[in-house]
């Protein structure tokens, strides 16, 4: 078969029935390489020791799995002490104080352009609870309003101002000259309302929430990433270190198993879920945090593919802000962020790229 020309294999499948399969199978051993065999990473039970780090801003997801998950998979899991920020996360990670980091990913793909860092993307954690609160009796209904508002953050480098800002965008509003961040303090949201000195405010749940469910009605809501094409998004995302995946892709696989376990079971069980939330952080009572919870969208974890194409529409929204070139292909970029670590080839490896921008 090996000394056959192209024209003589050609001649011999239009004259015998199965010559056509004979050619193909001659094409795709010359031409097409030999697929990876893959399976899943499976737990081993074996007891294991990892130090994450969190935002501190909303931690229900880890109090769940802490309680109820890391156990049963033989986890003791442990955060980086002190106050938290997405931005601050993954500074431990890249900086080698914690495995791994939860962030925003539009926080993630924000601190990914300034240079490479070395994790990569595993798994969706919780959707979005992004909210615009406007200060009641400042006109304005509807998002094409908010033109020359003073808008307040608690944080110039948090998610809520790059999600509302891809919003505006999309408005055709500039979100830098357009209008006037602020930033704030929690502490110092409320009385500034209260003053006039601010006109809105850009936050998460349950900050966000409670400042929208105050007794003293202050402010209503503009819009949310809890309705429409949102609700069904992931923000928070887990990265691990590269040093953890190649040297421990077992243990990578366990974590998000466990993580994945805690969210579903919040889905499934949301007044529970906020019992455990009252108990590990005061400010809100079981039926507040109930009824927060009953407003999101729960149980948004995704991985691999899944993982990827979020993470892309990620990508193409970062565009709009100019905080991601135009020349880079989302759904390439996406590819290289993420790692799907319940995967495995046959060597029990994980498949790591090279992390930035294609």
């Amino acid at each position: 078969m090996r000394d056959l020309t192209r024209r003589r294999l050609l001649v011999a499948a239009g004259g015998v029935a199965g010559g056509a399969a004979v050619v193909g199978a001659v094409v795709t051993r010359n031409r097409r390489p030999h697929p990876v065999v893959r399976h899943k990473i499976v737990p081993d039970g074996r007891a294991r020791r990892l130090v994450l780090s969190w935002p501190s801003s909303n931690r229900l997801l880890f109090t769940v799995a802490r309680a109820r998950f890391f156990g049963t998979y033989n986890l003791d899991v442990t955060l980086v002490d002190g106050s938290r920020t997405g931005r601050t996360t993954i500074a431990d990670v890249a900086e080698g104080r914690a495995v791994g980091a939860a962030a925003p990913i539009l926080t993630w793909l924000d601190r990914f352009r300034l240079g490479p860092i070395p994790a990569h993307l595993v798994s969706g954690l919780q959707s979005g609870s992004f909210r615009l609160l406007v200060r009641r009796g400042v006109k304005g209904s509807r998002l094409d309003n908010v033109a020359g508002m003073r808008i307040a953050v608690t944080d110039q480098d948090m998610a809520d101002r790059l999600f509302f800002s891809v919003m505006m965008r999309r408005k055709g509003i500039d979100p830098e000259s357009a209008v006037h961040w602020v930033t704030l303090a929690p502490t110092q949201v409320e009385q500034a309302a209260r003053a006039g000195e601010i006109d809105a405010v850009a936050a998460h749940d349950p900050q966000a929430w409670q400042w929208l469910h105050l007794p003293d009605p202050l402010f209503f809501e503009l819009e949310n990433s809890t309705t429409g094409h949102y609700r069904e998004r992931t923000n928070l995302a887990l990265g691990l270190s590269d040093a953890l995946l190649r040297s421990d892709p077992v243990a990578a696989a366990t974590l998000v198993m466990a993580l994945r376990a805690a969210s579903d079971w919040i889905r499934a069980h949301p007044d529970q879920a906020a019992g455990l939330m009252a108990e590990a952080a005061g400010g809100m009572d079981t039926g507040q945090i109930l009824a927060m919870l009953r407003h999101e969208s729960l149980g948004i974890s995704p991985v691999g593919a899944d993982l990827r194409v979020q993470v892309s529409q990620y990508v193409d929204e970062m565009k709009l802000l100019g905080r991601v070139s135009d020349t880079v292909g989302s759904a390439a970029y996406a590819r290289r962020l993420c790692v799907n670590v319940l995967d495995a080839d046959e060597s029990g490896a994980l498949s790591i790229p090279e992390s930035g921008p294609a």
